[in-house]
């Protein structure tokens, strides 16, 4: 079975590595970028997702890269704790949280596909159906003929927009800045939050480094044309004003050679996860996008993909239609869920009003965190 793979992320990369590991499919991987490179942020890898790497082969490698985090705080905007949970004991059951940097994430799965699979500056731009086969367009004018089509082409999916049109956004108002600051401004193995009015600052460690996290309603947000120095010095002034006890956080914007990522706070969910008879499936952000503010996004499209490369390990050219479905129905319920939480807990996070914030921190002394996330929990020991 042909198999043609949209987008070379966590997603696209996981299908292609599992499946080569069958030997009896061809698979190929269309990834725009000319190259891999610093993708800029760190991702907090639930067991949910950190899983796959076990399917690889590769998880010894996966933790050596990686911080185990083990603790999870949520502090008012004058510092003091509004929450502190140990995750340890929380995902005690499934495996350890764990903290690593996209660019390790993705080094890791692409060195796990085959040689010559990867075919770099390839950008799908459109998809149709012929029969039962499928033609993948590229941007450059080419095509690419297969028995079944993976969009793992991320938020802003161009085979997405080619099959159903622009899909409306659930947008926060917020957009959120990223950076690597050297270890020491949070505790080792703690991933620490302020929530304040006009401001969120999230901070996660990694191997030597902590990844910042600040976010602000769009009406704030710095040129993102601006130079770095710019950027975090508007920044630092909004948290200063805004989340005192994050401002005096050492280190906290000593970005040094770092340059600021943004990411829009905002996710879509398309209008189905499969198309073009069931031989497409729309895996990761393409199909259901996620808000970094659960941490989930990762590890639901790991976990996905990999689903997706086992229904498929199972079917050849004339079942993989039911092979997709059988994924569709294993999968969207879960995955949906996940971002439900993930939604609910951005409404929480990221307020802009003084009055509405100061209410959400007084309730946060009292009511648990993990009542909003607890279906992300569930989910880790459910079939998926």
């Amino acid at each position: 079975m042909e198999i043609v793979v949209a987008g070379g992320g966590m997603a696209g990369l996981t299908v292609a590595a599992l499946l080569g590991r069958t030997g009896s499919h061809q698979v190929t991987v269309l990834e725009r970028a000319p190259e891999y490179s610093d993708a800029g942020y760190g991702i907090g890898l639930y067991p949910l997702g950190a899983a796959v790497f076990h399917a690889l082969g590769r998880y010894d490698e996966l933790r050596n890269r990686s911080s185990v985090l083990d603790r999870y705080e949520v502090h008012g905007p004058n510092g003091d704790t509004l929450q502190s949970v140990d995750l340890g004991e929380l995902l005690a059951p499934f495996g350890p949280m764990l903290g690593v940097s996209r660019t390790d994430l993705i080094e890791l799965l692409a060195t796990s596909v085959g040689d010559g699979i990867i075919h770099f500056g390839a950008e799908a731009r459109a998809v149709t159906q012929s029969g039962d086969r499928l033609v993948v367009e590229t941007a450059g004018g080419g095509s690419f003929d297969a028995d079944i089509v993976v969009a793992a082409d991320g938020m802003n999916s161009a085979l997405r927009s080619s099959l159903f049109g622009e899909v409306e956004p659930h947008d926060t108002g917020f957009d959120a800045w990223m950076w690597w600051v050297p270890s020491g401004s949070t505790p080792d193995g703690t991933a620490s939050e302020y929530w304040g009015p006009s401001v969120f600052v999230g901070l996660y460690p990694i191997l030597d480094h902590v990844n910042v996290a600040v976010a602000v309603p769009r009406s704030l947000t710095p040129d993102r044309g601006a130079s770095p120095e710019n950027i975090v010095g508007a920044l630092r002034s909004v948290v200063a004003e805004h989340a005192s006890g994050a401002a005096s956080l050492p280190g906290l914007f000593d970005i040094g050679d770092s340059a600021p990522f943004l990411w829009p706070m905002t996710d879509v969910r398309a209008p189905d996860i499969t198309a073009c008879g069931d031989r497409l499936a729309l895996v990761g952000d393409s199909g259901i996008g996620f808000l970094p503010t659960a941490g989930v996004g990762a590890s639901n499209a790991l976990r996905s993909a990999a689903a997706l490369a086992y229904e498929l390990s199972l079917a050849d050219a004339q079942s993989a239609p039911v092979a997709v479905r059988r994924w569709h129905a294993r999968v969207k319920p879960v995955v949906t869920a996940n971002q439900h939480d993930s939604r609910e807990l951005a409404r929480v996070m990221m307020v802009e009003h003084a009055s509405a914030s100061a209410v959400i921190n007084a309730v946060m002394k009292h009511v648990p965190v993990t009542s909003i996330t607890k279906g992300i929990v569930k989910s880790m020991g459910a079939p998926f």
